[in-house]
């Protein structure tokens, strides 16, 4: 009798370990099955499990089927509302957005604007503007500026005074109060939409002019020709 036992033991065992090494540490419903058919197969006949143990696994592998049939329903909603996203996210193409971001674009024709804002009075700051590999290309001091919104109109030199290559840079502010505490800053662009992408599951919206924001971060939309609006400018920075 205990060889019997140790064989189920033996075996048992042996069943988890390929489990594991096919599927990780992660068993499916029809592992749990197969576990619990196996304990079965090599219980002692003269000590079998009592009803209320098995009961018990009974009701658990129900547990887990239900679960695991609900993440399979979730990840087919998350994928169809995905796709749906998508789809609406097409109907921005052509139209001019204004979006949440940090990122400037440089071009033969023209310079993309950009606009922070910030919520109260700022004593002092700084701009700087970074190309696509960090790399500081221009910066300036801010002077005290009253709460609200201020687009920076970039020359598209170096601090050298150098016509800067045509591409994609990155703003950075740094401001600060009266009392030297910094200070939250607002950033925003805009730019005409071209394409919609997806990427590791989030929605972005590409830009002519190559620049990329993501749907999440859109605030306004209006048609191709619109004048550019992120707010009600009360000064322009250069």
């Amino acid at each position: 009798m205990s060889q019997a036992i140790n064989a189920g033991i033996a075996t048992s065992n042996q069943l988890n370990q390929a489990v594991r090494e096919t599927k990780g540490d992660t068993l499916g419903k029809s592992d749990f099955l197969l576990l619990l058919v196996t304990q079965f197969k090599y219980q002692d006949p003269l000590n079998p499990m009592d009803d209320k143990e098995f009961v018990a696994q009974l009701s658990q592998f129900s547990s887990l089927e239900q679960l695991m049939n609900l993440n399979t329903s979730m990840d087919a909603l998350t994928s169809a509302t995905k796709d749906q996203q998508m789809m609406n996210a097409a109907n921005y193409i052509g139209k001019d957005v204004a979006a949440g971001g940090n990122g400037i674009a440089k071009t033969d024709e023209s310079i993309s604007k950009f606009y922070w804002a910030i919520g109260s009075d700022m004593a002092k700051g700084s701009l700087y503007v970074y190309d696509q590999n960090m790399n500081l290309i221009y910066g300036e001091s801010l002077g005290a500026r009253a709460a609200g919104t201020y687009t920076f109109d970039w020359s598209g030199k170096d601090s050298a005074g150098h016509a800067a290559l045509n591409g994609v840079y990155y703003v950075r502010l740094s401001c600060e109060d009266a009392n030297g505490q910094s200070m939250l800053v607002d950033t925003a662009v805009t730019g005409r939409v071209e394409s919609v992408l997806n990427n590791n599951g989030e929605t972005y919206l590409r830009l002519a002019d190559g620049r990329m924001v993501a749907l999440k971060n859109v605030r306004e939309i209006a048609a191709a020709g619109t004048p550019e609006s992120a707010g009600n400018d009360t000064e322009t920075s250069s």
